[in-house]
């Protein structure tokens, strides 16, 4: 929860610049800051206070930006959205997954440790703050009601495979590798069968800010589904689509905070 820390900022994290350049035409009163080989733009969304910035791809880059917002820029939650190759079979390409829990599928200490098991934590399973995912869904839905048709023209959405968007919460799994061969996602869906979506940033976030006391939430636009041709349209897709679903939603949810 975060009532008792109304007046800090919220941490926005993305992996990709294009989905930083869609949320910057709808923050107000951007400020740059540089630090740490990073950039951080501050400012006001939907009447709020944030600090938006690109995680960069892969769980270490992610970490340590999610780490500076926290310690150095003082958030008082962080959201991460983007893209996400759907797992589940009941997930499609254009609908929204939004995490319960994390957990790093590319974690094994064995035998040190049990598989997936973050040394030391007790922790395999992160879970996302309650609060935030009832909200961060409310306002995927309120997207999905009064912005997607309008925002998402009926022809990219006939080109991309897209009808009208489900919502889906779960298990969110990130790892350091683009799954993107049927081998990989057998793999997933064996290991971690309950798997809804899969990423490279996530649950490497949510450890970071369990660690720090944080609530954290995720919300991601399946793009495709994690298989051979997982690969194809990539850049149509996040560019006609998915960086406009990540503004809407996160204008949305800002407001709703």
């Amino acid at each position: 929860m975060i009532s008792s820390n109304e007046h800090l900022p919220l941490g926005i994290l993305v992996p990709m610049h294009e989905e930083v350049e869609q949320l910057l035409k709808e923050i107000e009163n951007a400020r740059i800051t540089s630090y740490a080989a990073r950039t951080f733009y501050s400012g006001t969304l939907s009447g709020k206070e944030v600090i938006l910035a690109q995680s960069g791809i892969g769980k270490v880059a992610a970490s340590f930006t999610a780490a500076l917002l926290i310690h150095h820029f003082n958030v008082k939650a962080l959201v991460v959205s983007g893209v996400a190759g759907g797992i589940s079979d009941s997930a499609e390409v254009g609908d929204l997954a939004i995490a319960q829990e994390a957990v790093q599928h590319d974690m094994d200490c064995r035998p040190l440790f049990p598989q997936f098991l973050i040394p030391h934590s007790g922790i395999s399973h992160y879970q996302t703050d309650p609060a935030l995912t009832k909200k961060i869904e409310e306002a995927a839905f309120n997207f999905i009601q009064e912005d997607f048709q309008h925002q998402i023209p009926s022809l990219v959405q006939l080109e991309l495979g897209i009808s009208t968007p489900s919502i889906h919460k779960g298990l969110l799994v990130s790892g350091d590798q683009f799954i993107g061969t049927s081998g990989q996602l057998s793999k997933i869906q064996k290991e971690l069968p309950e798997t809804l979506f899969v990423e490279m940033e996530g649950a490497a976030v949510a450890q970071i800010c369990h660690d720090s006391d944080i609530p954290f939430c995720s919300v991601r636009t399946i793009s495709d589904k994690a298989n051979d041709v997982a690969h194809l349209d990539f850049n149509k897709f996040l560019n006609e689509a998915a960086k406009i679903y990540t503004a809407g939603i996160i204008k949305k949810f800002a407001a709703f905070l």
